[in-house]
């Protein structure tokens, strides 16, 4: 039973219930408080009562803590963003974690940070899958709405937004350019390929970090294809792997490569070197906005235009869904023109 106490006009209502810790809470009226009262019993009863106490004694450093170490299935883009929320909010309480904290929170990430829009909605996605786990996991009463709410404010101001997606393609002239920086005499001996791995990339359709972690033990030569382990999926983290075929040059630019001695990778470079010296080159041959990563998606626009079927292209490219590759295939009125039979 509840205990109840008259504090002046208000009343206290006091609920001790074996296995949990007694809890207290002051009412205006005594009805109130016996409302209150025999919800939180039948909530207990039921195991559906969770403690707001926690919200005072747990941060959000506690949160991120615990989540690494019970869901360690994490990629890189999200061990990212928990790094960058458990350096900003990690000390605060979830009691204070509230819909204005994380509107500041997003705020501060766009002004102070240089964060676009699809940034912070990504930091805002990956804050309520921890706010959800907390409460559906280990039924701690966070409050994911907060999370919702504020990721609504924050895109009726503009910080909040879908990522722009990229139609940038290489011109013949900005490669012919590439390809001539890295002839120089005083890069000939440069220990990265830079023009194979360039050509590869757009032979192949891969991502710059499938491109340095494909083996040669991957290879299937009788049918000049190879397997891409753990590929990037939306799901799936691990266990994802693909074999491709290896179209056009990718096949003959593969068999080039020198084999190093206990090195089983074919391009054994670290992908943020290759992506440094692409950007130098980028920068000193004075072509302007021009990513790695454009290179696949010019890849795979090629297949297109070469003829290929979008299942075929899709078998190239990883894709799972066939209408993410209509970006790709970039058609324009005038090249629906054809000879009559």
């Amino acid at each position: 039973m509840a205990a109840y106490q008259q504090r002046g006009k208000r009343w206290r209502a006091i609920v001790r219930k074996k296995g949990h810790p007694p809890i207290s809470k002051t009412f205006q009226t005594k009805g109130m408080a016996e409302r209150w009262a025999k919800e939180t019993e039948r909530d207990m009863e039921g195991r559906a009562f969770r403690d707001p106490r926690q919200l005072e004694n747990l941060t959000v450093s506690d949160l991120i803590v615990r989540y690494r170490r019970e869901m360690p299935d994490q990629g890189k883009t999200k061990a990212a963003c928990l790094r960058m929320l458990e350096h900003n909010l990690g000390p605060l309480v979830l009691a204070a974690l509230d819909k204005p904290r994380i509107i500041e929170y997003g705020r501060m990430r766009a002004s102070e940070h240089g964060a676009g829009p699809a940034t912070v909605a990504q930091d805002l996605i990956y804050l309520r899958g921890l706010l959800e786990t907390a409460r559906a996991h280990w039924d701690i009463p966070v409050s994911v709405e907060a999370a919702t709410d504020a990721r609504a404010v924050l895109r009726r101001e503009g910080l909040v937004a879908a990522s722009q997606e990229r139609d940038r393609r290489p011109t013949p002239e900005e490669l012919e350019r590439l390809y001539a920086y890295w002839q120089r005499p005083a890069l000939r001996n440069m220990t990265t390929p830079m023009h194979d791995v360039v050509c590869f990339a757009i032979a192949s359709a891969m991502r710059l970090s499938e491109i340095c972690a494909i083996r040669w033990d991957d290879i299937i030569k009788q049918d000049r294809t190879i397997v891409i382990r753990d590929r990037k999926h939306p799901t799936k983290k691990a266990g994802n792997d693909q074999t491709v075929p290896l179209l056009r040059d990718a096949w003959s630019i593969v068999q080039r490569q020198p084999r190093t001695e206990g090195e089983p990778r074919i391009f054994p470079f670290k992908p943020q070197s290759v992506s440094a010296n692409f950007t130098r080159a980028v920068l000193r041959s004075k072509i302007d906005d021009l990513r790695f990563h454009d290179l696949r998606h010019h890849g795979i626009s090629l297949l297109f235009e070469a003829g290929y079927q979008v299942q075929e292209v899709a078998l190239v490219s990883g894709h799972r869904d066939w209408k993410q590759l209509r970006r790709y295939t970039q058609l324009e009125a005038r090249d629906l023109h054809r000879d009559a039979p």
